[in-house]
């Protein structure tokens, strides 16, 4: 008696835990949708603001922690979390995207020279 409810008080815990990270993650990954929804319409305005995501933390909470950490058999919806989050798809399409494009060249700073020279 006393071992069978010790195994389900840990089932319980480990589950309790497992969703409270995923809950954790999927909060990050709404959080990191409305900078991006926030940082285009502040694009739009003319407005010189940007918000930045967060990549990677949900896929370490679900996919490192919360994954092994449940305990039920069907475990492949936890996927779902981290891939829906913009920001690590932000990291892997946008940054190739940029350093292809060229986006990380230094502009030239309003101090400098009329004739060019620094």
């Amino acid at each position: 008696m006393c071992l069978n409810g010790a195994v389900g008080d840990m089932t319980i815990l480990r589950a309790s835990i497992s969703v409270i990270l995923m809950a954790l993650a999927a909060y990050i990954v709404v959080m990191n949708w409305g900078c991006v929804i926030a940082s285009e319409r502040n694009k739009r305005k003319g407005i010189a603001k940007h918000h930045s995501t967060v990549p990677l933390i949900s896929l370490i909470l679900t996919g490192v922690i919360a994954y092994p950490l449940y305990p039920f058999s069907p475990k492949w919806w936890i996927g779902i979390i981290p891939a829906v989050d913009i920001g690590n798809w932000m990291l892997v399409i946008g940054l190739p995207w940029a350093i292809a494009r060229g986006m990380f060249k230094k502009e030239d700073t309003p101090n400098q020279s009329v004739d060019g020279t620094r």
